[in-house]
C-alpha cells in the first residue's frame, strides 16, 4: 500500500505542475512562454537521462562491460602464461616430445576399429580452467574486492 500512495501523490503533484503552467502560461506573451516552455522540455529531458544513468547503474551494465574486457584479457595472459611456461615444462616430461594437448590414447576395439582418446587435451583444458580460477581469486583478495560489495 505505502507504494500506492506514492504513486498517486506524485500524481497528484505531476497534475499540479501541469495546471500551474497551463496557468502561468495563459497570463504571458510569447517569449516568456517560450523560456517556460523551454524549461518543462529541459526538465523532461533531464529525467530521461537520469533514468538512463540509474538503469545503468542499477543493472550492473558498465561492470559487465568491465568484466568483458578484463576477461578476455586475462584469458590472452594465462594463455600466455601455459603456452609460454607450463607446456615447455610438459614437454620435458611426457614421452615423443610431445605437447600436452597432443597427448592421447588408442584404443582398439576388435570388430570395431581403433578410437583415439585425447587425454592430453582435456588435462590442458582443466589445468587452464585452474590456472584462471587462481588468478582471479588472487586478484580478487589483492585489491580487496570482496570489501566493495554492497550491503543491503
Amino acid at each position: 500500500m505505502p507504494e500506492q500512495s506514492k504513486r498517486s501523490e506524485a500524481t497528484k503533484n505531476t497534475r499540479r505542475e501541469e495546471r500551474e503552467v497551463a496557468t502561468k502560461l495563459r497570463n504571458m506573451g510569447p517569449m516568456a512562454q517560450a523560456e517556460v516552455v523551454n524549461d518543462v522540455i529541459s526538465r523532461q529531458v533531464g529525467k530521461q537521462l537520469n533514468g538512463f544513468t540509474n538503469f545503468l547503474r542499477e543493472q550492473s551494465v558498465i561492470g559487465i562491460g568491465i568484466g568483458l574486457v578484463l576477461g578476455t584479457q586475462l584469458k590472452t595472459v594465462v594463455d600466455s602464461i601455459t603456452n609460454g611456461l607450463v607446456l615447455p615444462l610438459t614437454q620435458l616430461v611426457l614421452p615423443n616430445q610431445k605437447t600436452l594437448a597432443d597427448q592421447t590414447w588408442v584404443v582398439q576395439v576388435a570388430g570395431h576399429g581403433r578410437v583415439q582418446i585425447q587425454w592430453g587435451n582435456i588435462t590442458y583444458t582443466i589445468f587452464n580452467f585452474v590456472i584462471v580460477a587462481l588468478i582471479v581469486y588472487a586478484i580478487f583478495k589483492l585489491f580487496k574486492l570482496d570489501r566493495l560489495a554492497k550491503k543491503k
